[in-house]
């Protein structure tokens, strides 16, 4: 199966060390309505499987997808950024035609992002 998600090295620190923090069993992307663009991307910590979560591990790092979520996030990569304001992770989504300027909403047609405050 190939990968849903890539993740850089960056991330997959990131990420190992929240879900150790968190004492879970890994970390859900789910897309949601919502967002200037129409869609956002929301992750949380998995406490409870859901069985219809498609599932891939990397590294000891469990990553579940809603399976609503997959068309739209496959072969995204996931990165994590440090900033001088602390860090934050970078959705790379090749599906996504259109983004808000804080990159936490998107679209896949070709209808532009509004011109307000997007990232309010």
């Amino acid at each position: 199966m190939e990968k849903i998600v890539n993740l850089t090295s960056q991330a997959l620190e990131f990420l190992r060390n929240s879900i150790k923090e968190e004492q879970c069993q890994g970390i859900r992307i789910d897309i949601v309505s919502g967002g200037c663009s129409g869609m956002t991307y929301e992750l949380s910590f998995v406490n409870e499987i859901n069985p219809t979560d498609v599932i891939f591990e990397e590294q000891e790092v469990k990553i579940f997808i809603a399976a609503k979520a997959v068309m739209f996030i496959s072969g995204m990569t996931l990165d994590y950024v440090k900033s001088p304001m602390g860090g934050s992770l970078v959705f790379q989504n090749p599906n996504a035609k259109s983004k808000c300027g804080c990159g936490k909403s998107f679209s896949t047609d070709s209808s532009p992002c509004c011109s307000g405050n997007c990232c309010s």
